[in-house]
């Protein structure tokens, strides 16, 4: 299968295997060689006092992963009944695979294999197995098997300033069809990941925008002095890699960004992007380069990764790389991805996770921080600290989705000062600079100016601690970090169109169900009513109808509950007529 779902043939061997098991996060992870854990052989358990097990797979290289097995544990008791699987390139940033409804369906004995063709392939390295459920009168047990076949990767790493230009072929006949296709990853929210324009008021641009794909298009119409963007997808600077596809047949569109398509007419009666666009003309990808000015963009240019671009089926990045006269190469364009040095950490909740470091001592007295951050959440504290001379403290947190500096002195007494208007819970990454040297407090977000908090002598902090709250795709994955019962920002379509929900997560022993809470909890008396003049309620959720269906798309399970109370009066027309009381599940 592609990244769009398409079969690939011949793609569904036995991959070689190393797995890792799960140790305590303070112990080394040992790492075993993979029989022991295939299928039709002796099978992996965890220890009784591991309270969160995991089954890891290094596949040695990015393979392309088209269906996984599992079995039970050899002549035994032990097999997991339904699992996670999460995937990996580096082994550190995780990324959850959406089944039909978030888990996978195991076993309901150790011999018999279960396997699961994969809706759409995934092209990783490593692949984990978390156990959600196992057979209630034995324990964990498990063998699997991973199918799939080698994956062929032309990949191109763009610092920032540099780009891929590529000139058009002048013998190019105009084509009723044009497909571009790519998969990219980034830490950045902004970028151009291609584009190109003619004489005629013809052009094609796609950038990263506020996190967001944004592709313009216009295929020569005169008259147009806007730019209209169709957008696809959220949160796409997360560093997994996403799969991008614009297929044009005359001028209807179709723009897909991982699973979710867009369709949209373009503007302009050109015949195709190569006809239109004079030969002297390029297609850039990675930025917009200044003509005669090599290495100057006139909008912020791409950094990260892109793979597999193909242009009407040709390979833009093996030209690039075989150095074809076809390809001109701006700045410095490397042919492996390079990862970042920095890796986000995730704070699920203020109560439960947090970072401590330690406060590094200047010379001139006082302290600085500087970190991003990113959240859906209103209300949350970022930092506190202990301050010398005590019994003073200083706290960041967000409130109201401002950011707000407080300063506690003595007593009751306490100085604030906030940033900005903007709120900053908006799911980008912000940068927050923090110090405290030259007898004042100083807070810059972003490119914001800074706000003070004057101070009459010099104030060093004892320690640091980093709190946040930062959303997950569903209430099942907070429940996997340790996470109580509580109302939680969760994203149910991971990088599609939605935005976050806030739910309440009620975690129990047996599941965890996602509540949408509404406006109309309370008893509501019903004082007449005919057909002719029906009563009418209105139920505001707190999640849209697209979002409340990507959430019972993600469930196991749905049901709603309406009770009927009456008073010499029957609910006419239900199973529960004769009853005073109803209660419908659907």
């Amino acid at each position: 299968m592609s990244s769009f779902g398409h079969y690939v043939p011949f793609c569904d061997w036995p991959l070689q295997l190393i797995h890792v098991l799960h140790a305590k996060f303070q112990s080394p992870v040992v790492k075993t060689v993979a029989p022991s854990g295939r299928l039709r052989s002796g099978g992996w358990t965890p220890l009784l006092t591991d309270r969160e097990p995991w089954f890891q797979l290094d596949l040695r290289d990015r393979m392309e992963v088209t269906a996984v097995a599992t079995q039970g544990r050899y002549d035994s008791s032990d097999w997991v009944s339904s699992y996670l699987l999460l995937y990996s390139d580096t082994g550190r940033a995780w990324k959850q695979y959406r089944h039909e409804d978030g888990r996978f369906a195991g076993n309901v004995n150790s011999e018999a294999v279960v396997q699961h063709k994969l809706s759409h392939s995934v092209r990783t390295r490593f692949l984990r197995f978390i156990p959600l459920d196992w057979n209630p009168s034995g324990w964990l047990g498990l063998r699997v098997e991973v199918y799939g076949c080698s994956y062929k990767s032309y990949v191109a790493d763009f610092d920032g300033r540099s780009s891929l230009l590529y000139r058009f072929n002048q013998k190019s006949m105009s084509t009723v069809k044009d497909v571009i296709s790519l998969r990219f990853k980034s830490r950045q929210a902004e970028g151009v990941l291609l584009h190109g324009e003619g004489q005629r008021g013809d052009y094609i641009t796609l950038e990263l925008h506020r996190a967001k794909l944004a592709l313009y298009l216009n295929l020569g119409e005169k008259f147009s002095s806007s730019r209209v963007a169709v957008t696809l997808g959220s949160l796409l600077d997360d560093q997994h890699w996403h799969s991008v596809l614009i297929e044009r047949f005359n001028r209807q569109v179709n723009l897909t960004v991982d699973s979710h398509t867009q369709h949209f007419r373009t503007k302009g009666e050109g015949d195709s992007l190569e006809n239109i666009m004079d030969c002297n003309f390029f297609l850039s990808f990675g930025g917009i380069p200044l003509p005669g000015k090599p290495g100057t963009f006139l909008r912020k240019n791409f950094h990260g990764c892109i793979e597999n671009l193909y242009y009407n089926g040709i390979n833009i990045i093996d030209l690039a790389k075989r150095r074809k006269p076809q390809i001109y190469s701006v700045g410095n364009v490397t042919f492996s991805c390079s990862e970042p040095q920095l890796v986000a950490c995730t704070f699920l909740s203020s109560s439960s996770s947090f970072l401590s470091l330690p406060a590094a001592a200047s010379a001139m007295g006082g302290f600085s921080v500087r970190f991003q951050f990113r959240t859906w959440n209103p209300d949350g504290l970022l930092l506190s600290t202990r301050l010398n001379p005590e019994p003073q403290r200083l706290e960041l947190q967000i409130s109201n989705s401002r950011l707000r500096l407080t300063l506690h002195t003595s007593g009751q007494q306490k100085s604030e000062v906030s940033t900005g208007e903007a709120a900053v819970n908006d799911g980008l990454w912000h940068s927050v600079s923090l110090d405290t040297r030259n007898l004042q407090i100083t807070l810059t977000l972003d490119n914001e100016p800074a706000s003070t908090i004057e101070l009459g002598e010099q104030l060093d902090a004892e320690d640091i601690i980093y709190f946040g709250a930062i959303y997950e795709p569903s209430c099942e994955a907070y429940k996997l970090t340790g996470s109580s019962s509580g109302y939680y920002s969760i994203d149910p379509d991971g990088s599609g169109p939605l935005g976050p929900a806030q739910v309440y997560c009620n975690m129990t022993e047996e599941r965890v169900w996602t509540v949408v809470t509404h406006n109309s909890t309370a008893p509501v008396r019903v004082r007449g009513s005919s057909p002719q003049k029906p009563h009418v309620m209105k139920f505001n959720y707190s999640a849209s109808a697209e979002q409340l269906r990507a959430v019972i798309t993600g469930s196991e399970q749905c049901q709603q509950e309406v009770v009927y109370s009456c008073r010499k009066s029957r609910l006419f027309n239900t199973w529960g007529e004769r009853r005073c009381c109803l209660n419908t599940r659907g």
